[in-house]
């Protein structure tokens, strides 16, 4: 006679090398709009962003951007996507409207929000894409408050 003395899955110990799915998620919040001599010179947001990725240093951070860093980053990575000919697409960035341009419109409760929420969007996007999740500026985007995007 055989005997079997397999156990069954649901008999055994709990499985204990628990892996945390990996997972990244930005939040883009608190716009502040800076002023120099009395006048308004433009409005930062803060980044948070949340992660398991192992890419970043630690789990929990945030840093504090302005639309033209967005731009900046936009910019490098479609560069960095065509030289590697990559036909992969990146989502927009929330544009300026008439208003923006003319100045005292970029600095109204109103567009601030839309472009907050443009921003966020665009944030989510590019931390999950393909290709850019691995580009260490992006990471530096993220992590490091004192890095230079011009």
């Amino acid at each position: 006679m055989i005997k079997n003395e397999s156990k069954s899955v649901h008999e055994s110990e709990p499985f204990s090398e628990y892996s945390t799915p990996e997972y990244i998620q930005v939040t883009v919040d608190e716009p502040l709009t800076h002023e120099e001599q009395g006048k308004k010179t433009h409005t930062s947001y803060k980044v948070s962003t949340t992660t398991t990725f192992p890419e970043y240093k630690q789990k929990e951070f945030s840093v504090r951007r302005r639309y033209k860093e967005f731009v900046w980053l936009r910019n490098h990575l479609k560069d960095k996507l065509n030289e590697r000919g990559k036909r992969l697409t990146l989502a927009q960035l929330p544009g300026n409207t008439v208003g923006s341009f003319l100045g005292p419109g970029r600095y109204e409760a109103e567009f601030i929000e839309a472009r907050r929420k443009g921003l966020e969007e665009f944030m989510n996007s590019i931390v999950n894409h393909p290709f850019s999740r691995f580009e260490k500026a992006l990471q530096d985007f993220l992590q490091d408050p004192n890095a230079k995007f011009e």
